[in-house]
């Protein structure tokens, strides 16, 4: 079980990374993705990005709050999508909700992984 929490350390600080690599580009104009985004939804992702990135740190400690942070991130996450499907279903592109869908399920595995980890821990 530790070397599948510290590649799930690893898979999140790499999704936040990411977040926050091609964000602060489109924020920055140094990148246009090629379809229309909203301005809230890439600083919520570059926010987000950094918070995965402190995560993955606590993940790969084994710090107390590691489960904790991967519940909020997941919690936030979801909410997001479902807000990308419901209120801004047309004005948002698929591009946006295969990201926000591909973090949530991502997410998703992190926090049961992470979970199920701390139950093994807690068992010895």
């Amino acid at each position: 079980m530790k070397t599948t929490i510290k590649i799930v350390a690893l898979l999140a600080m790499a999704i936040g990374i990411m977040a926050v690599i091609t964000g602060l580009r489109v924020i920055g104009g140094f990148f246009d993705p090629g379809y229309t985004y909203y301005l809230s939804l890439v600083s919520y992702n570059v926010i987000m990005g950094a918070v995965s990135v402190i995560a993955g740190i606590f993940i790969w400690q084994r710090n107390k709050n590691a489960l904790l942070y991967s519940k909020i991130i997941t919690i936030l996450h979801i909410l997001v999508l479902i807000s990308l499907l419901t209120i801004f279903k047309d004005g948002i592109s698929m591009h946006s909700i295969g990201a926000m869908t591909f973090r949530s399920v991502a997410w998703i595995i992190f926090t049961i992984i992470i979970w199920k980890g701390n139950k093994v821990v807690q068992n010895n």
